[in-house]
């Protein structure tokens, strides 16, 4: 089986590449970074890699590849992030919508029977009083980012409709692990190893998180079960935890005390509950195997190797 990745060296798509070539799938990658050597990313599971912003030509030069799917990873990270790093409409359109109309023309182009594997967000349901989402709930994204998650998913469909391209969409909820240096997580870690105590939004937001590694694994049942047509699934654990708690058990495992602060910056356009119903993506036969405290004390260990060491 042959898998193209993209966004390739980025946290999900680089763990997902050497997770699947552990189980003798042969990953391909492309995207922005700054590999330049086989060892540098053949060490990731990939057998090559392209680097360069997802376009026309880029992809073009997998024409002569014949990829069972394509693991559609590139795009923004998330609301806060996007506001943090001042990424415009137009950077976010480009990354989340037009880099999977480039893979999707591609796939017509070349006159593939390759499949799709979509990965968007729960975020795409905004705020809601449900405390789990399912993929009947209401689609209201409050963030240039969810919306345009949500854009690229209506393009899935088209393209399915008038093309016959199979596609998965996976509408994610929060991944995270040892090894990745952004997003809330890693910035309470800094925050609180630093002694600082003011922090991003309410602190009452909830959050449903998946180990890295668990993810990783879904996406090796789906492309082992195989799938046709045009689905939609939520991805989650289904449990929510409220954000000022993590910090609570953070501060505690890394021995600091600090009278943490809730400045609201991103409360509009972050949502406040993100849980959702895992029921249907049971149907590949996956769930998730690590308890959040314990990923959690994963990564924290992690965090103060890589924070001291680094």
């Amino acid at each position: 089986m042959k898998v193209l990745i993209t966004g390739s060296e980025g946290y999900l798509a680089r763990n997902l590449a050497r997770n699947l070539n552990q189980k003798k799938i042969i990953c391909y990658g492309v995207g922005r970074g700054n590999w330049k050597t086989k060892n540098q990313y053949g060490k990731w599971g990939y057998k090559k890699n392209i680097n360069g912003n997802l376009n026309k030509r880029l992809l073009n030069r997998f024409s002569n590849y014949n990829f069972d799917y394509v693991v559609h990873c590139a795009g923004g990270t998330s609301p806060i992030t996007n506001q943090i790093n001042s990424i415009s409409k137009t950077q976010d359109y480009k990354k989340n919508v037009l880099s999977i109309k480039y893979v999707l023309d591609n796939i017509l182009i070349n006159k593939k029977k390759t499949k799709v594997i979509f990965i968007s967000s729960a975020a795409v349901y905004g705020n809601n009083n449900l405390k789990k989402v399912t993929e009947k709930t209401k689609i209201r994204p409050i963030s240039n980012y969810a919306r345009n998650k949500f854009l690229a998913e209506k393009l899935c469909f088209n393209y399915f409709k008038k093309h016959q391209i199979d596609i998965l969409i996976l509408r994610v909820t929060t991944i995270f692990g040892p090894g990745l240096n952004r997003q809330f997580i890693h910035d309470a870690c800094i925050k609180i190893i630093q002694n600082k105590n003011i922090f991003f939004g309410t602190g009452n937001e909830i959050r449903d998180y998946i180990y890295i590694s668990d993810f990783c694994d879904l996406i090796n049942k789906v492309l082992n079960k195989k799938f046709k047509g045009f689905k939609i699934i939520n991805v989650g654990t289904g449990k929510g935890i409220k954000i000022r708690e993590v910090i609570s058990y953070i501060k505690k495992k890394l021995d600091i005390k600090i009278s943490p602060k809730f400045n609201k910056f991103g409360y509009k356009n972050n949502p406040k509950r993100m849980v959702a119903s895992s029921k249907n993506v049971k149907n590949f036969n996956w769930q998730p195997k690590t308890k959040f405290y314990d990923g959690l004390d994963k990564y924290i260990k992690w965090f103060k190797s890589d924070y001291y060491n680094g």
